[in-house]
């Protein structure tokens, strides 16, 4: 488990500084058909960690669907 947090911690960390430099500059550099396939890809993650009740993947693909919704707005903005 302990190998799972890190990793956790490591991709919430990158997506973080992501969004942050994302809403400094105002626009997005993914493109809108991945970020939607990514946002929907992790819902569907959450919603399997949820049914196997695995709390780690549960925060990573919540976290992730999130931070990949914040970066879609920021696309349609452009």
């Amino acid at each position: 488990m302990v190998y799972g947090i890190i990793g956790l911690i490591l991709l919430a960390i990158g997506w973080v500084f992501e969004v942050i430099e994302l809403i400094k500059n105002k626009k997005s550099r993914i493109d809108v058909k991945f970020g939607f396939l990514y946002v929907v890809g992790s819902l569907f993650l959450l919603y399997h960690a949820i049914s196997i009740n695995d709390l780690v993947f549960m925060i990573l693909n919540g976290a992730v669907a999130l931070l990949s919704l914040i970066s879609m707005v920021y696309s349609f903005k452009k």
